[in-house]
């Protein structure tokens, strides 16, 4: 039985005893009963008591929840083990405590006004609707949580019941939810974004095509007549026209041909192509590019590679660009001095190796605080580099982004007004193949460099060493008596260079010695066949003719008339081409290498020719109005697949991707020539698909 049940039983009982005495009591009896009435209630509350308080600790302490008790004055009266282990305290330490002493300090200011509004209007509702709730543990970190309100009255007077849930879980599920949510969001928000950037990218890839196309076609017809007319009979005044001509506009179609480059490596685009290649070749030939510039400035430039590099594979037009834009630079930038570019064998390992390539000038330098964006596009070290030598600071950009493609680094190391040292590694492949053209020890031969120029007395050294010979340094004519003398051998090989000789009376020397020595003097200089940069195959053959094997100096002759060429076609060449200018051009270009040719201004007229005439050759420009080439190729193909034959075709754009090319042989063409169209690459086309001279 409950209190409240056995106390309404004792009330009942008090009350049938009263009213059965009642009337037969006088009036003093009467009190005295009533008395002992009340007095027997009191006592009965009094023993009911303890039992309420037992029952309420009963209730709280059995709760799933954490639960604390708290009388009118705010203080803690009683907590359960739910809520020791939510806050970290024993209930000692919290009986009898301010309730906020589980309040964050940041809300305490604010708790008592709380706990004063509720006890004016105490109605059982949770706290804080709305609002994110914080309790405070015992070692200071917060809590969240949720509380419910519940007031209640006993006879030791008014309470508040606080259930307290700890919703950290919780929290984090709707924290996790929420970012879920909002990734989800950012995911489609990306997605269009990436959609939209795919999209200009497409767009402005697609710009810079068209761009390139149509600057490269008037560029092309500018280009291929400065070269016409270089080979004309012209006096002073017009071959400095006609050079100054080829110059700009070469200068032109570099700038194009690199912003087009930066484009497609923007677009991801750009890809290496892999062949066999000599690095002696493309460093050589790359210096020799701007060796004219540099001499004409009063430069020396220098080459050296090294001999220990295997052959390789790699792509050695993407290499040679590299190499010519940090010669150029170093050209533009060098009022003085010399030019030094080597190749090194920087690691060599099984299937690949690992070159190193310098380029060294003793120019202007560069400032340190320019050295920290130099291989950023568009950037120059000095604003007023710009303004005296042009550019517009994307070749090293683009050069470091093809040395990344090639597995390598690229960096410089300069001084404010000493010069600069550019470096890069690449890596390749080793050549399945030996190189075509294998050196020759040259052992038993003595050599002997008479110089005061001691960078190519070292470079011609290390040649020489490289090919088993004994070599030695000279600067006056006595070192050169002595080297002579101290050697018992018989083939000596005396170089002798003619811009650094520093030895007083060296042709009547060079003429004693030709007497003593007939054919052994190889001379170095402008008015000699060897000349700087030295190109060490060059001084191999000079080497080899002096000690009497000119087998290895001899080159098979050039064809003595250009109609050479067209005694090996068949017929004539078909050029389907729709720029009336670059038909007028061509056909200059055809007369000059003695070859018959059919202009046609798009691919349907093509077609439309073939059917008339046999052709041996097509060159089909791939952008042509009502039949494009590509198309006007695959009808031709198909044609041919249903009635046999062969023609070979060669595309003739101006696009210079290399899906562009992959594209055109895709269709069924079979070579592909860029513009401008030069005439030395013309004449190696024709050659290529032409018959040899024995089936004609």
């Amino acid at each position: 039985m409950g209190q409240r049940e056995m106390r309404d039983e004792v009330s009942l009982a008090f009350g049938s005893l009263s009213t059965f005495l009642d009337g037969k009591l006088d009036p003093s009896q009467r009190g005295a009963l009533d008395a002992l009435v009340s007095a027997l209630s009191s006592a009965l509350q009094r023993a009911l008591e303890p039992n309420r308080a037992d029952l309420l600790t009963a209730i709280i302490e059995g709760s799933p929840y954490s639960k604390v008790l708290i009388d009118e004055r705010g203080r803690i009266a009683l907590v359960n083990a739910q809520a020791e282990r939510l806050f970290g305290y024993v209930r000692d330490e919290l009986l009898g405590e301010s309730i906020e002493l589980l309040v964050p300090e940041r809300f305490r200011r604010a708790h008592p006004e709380l706990r004063a509004a509720f006890n004016h209007a105490p109605l059982a509702r949770p706290m804080g609707a709305g609002r994110d709730l914080y309790g405070r543990r015992k070692d200071g970190s917060e809590v969240p949580i949720e509380i419910g309100l519940n007031p209640i009255k006993v006879g030791a007077g008014s309470f508040t019941i606080a259930a307290i849930t700890d919703i950290t879980e919780r929290k984090r599920s709707d924290e996790l939810r929420l970012l879920h949510a909002g990734m989800q969001q950012r995911a489609l928000e990306l997605e269009d974004l990436n959609q939209k950037l795919a999209s200009a990218s497409r767009f402005k890839t697609q710009f810079v095509t068209t761009m390139s196309h149509e600057l490269r076609t008037p560029l092309a017809a500018i280009i291929g007549a400065s070269e016409l007319l270089s080979r004309s009979k012209l006096d002073a005044r017009e071959k400095i026209c006609v050079q100054t001509i080829g110059e700009s506009v070469e200068a032109l179609f570099a700038l194009i041909n690199s912003v087009l480059d930066f484009s497609k490596i923007e677009a991801g685009k750009l890809d290496l192509q892999f062949e066999d290649l000599e690095v002696e070749l493309i460093l050589e030939s790359a210096a020799e590019v701007v060796a004219q510039l540099a001499r004409e400035k009063g430069i020396t430039v220098y080459t050296y590679v090294d001999p220990m590099i295997p052959p390789i594979r790699g792509d050695g037009d993407r290499l040679r660009q590299i190499l010519l834009n940090l010669l150029g630079n170093a050209v533009k930038f060098t009022e003085r001095g010399r030019i030094v570019a080597r190749a090194l064998l920087h690691e060599a390992l099984p299937s690949e190796i690992v070159a190193r390539f310098e380029v060294k000038d003793t120019g202007t330098g560069i400032a340190p605080e320019g050295l920290l964006q130099l291989f950023e596009p568009f950037t120059q070290a000095d604003t007023g580099v710009r303004r005296k030598f042009g550019g517009t600071g994307l070749g090293l950009s683009i050069s470091k982004r093809l040395v990344e493609l090639m597995g390598g680094e690229i960096g410089v190391q300069s001084e404010l007004g000493t010069g600069s040292s550019f470096w890069f590694t690449a890596r390749f492949e080793r050549a399945a193949e030996p190189r075509s053209l294998q050196r020759r020890t040259l052992d038993g031969i003595a050599g002997l460099i008479l110089s005061g120029d001691d960078m190519i007395a070292e470079i011609v050294e290390r040649y020489m060493t490289s090919w088993s010979m004994e070599c030695r340094r000279a600067k006056s004519r006595e070192d050169l008596v002595r080297a002579l003398e101290s050697r018992d051998r018989t083939t000596w090989v005396i170089i002798v260079d003619l811009d650094n000789v520093g030895v007083t009376g060296i042709d009547d020397t060079i003429d004693v010695l030709r007497a003593i020595l007939p054919a052994r003097i190889i001379t170095i200089g402008k008015d000699s066949l060897l000349r700087k940069p030295l190109r060490q195959s060059h001084l191999f053959d000079a080497i080899a003719k002096a000690v009497g094997d000119e087998s290895t100096n001899r080159a098979p002759l050039a064809p003595a008339h250009p109609v050479t060429i067209f005694a090996r076609l068949s017929g004539p060449v078909l050029v389907a081409e729709d720029n009336v200018r670059l038909q007028q051009l061509l056909k200059l270009q055809f007369d000059d290498l003695g070859v018959r040719v059919t202009f046609v201004p798009d691919g349907a007229q093509a077609i439309a020719a073939l059917l008339r005439e046999p052709y041996s050759l097509i060159f089909m420009d791939c952008q042509m109005p009502n039949l494009d080439g590509v198309s006007a190729t695959q009808e031709i193909r198909k044609a041919e697949r249903e009635c046999g034959g062969h023609i070979p075709i060669v595309a003739m754009t101006a696009n210079a991707f290399a899906e562009d090319r992959e594209a055109c042989l895709a269709a069924g063409m079979d070579d592909y020539l860029a513009k401008p169209v030069r005439l030395a690459d013309l004449r190696t086309v024709i050659e290529r698909w032409s018959k040899p001279c024995s089936q004609i």
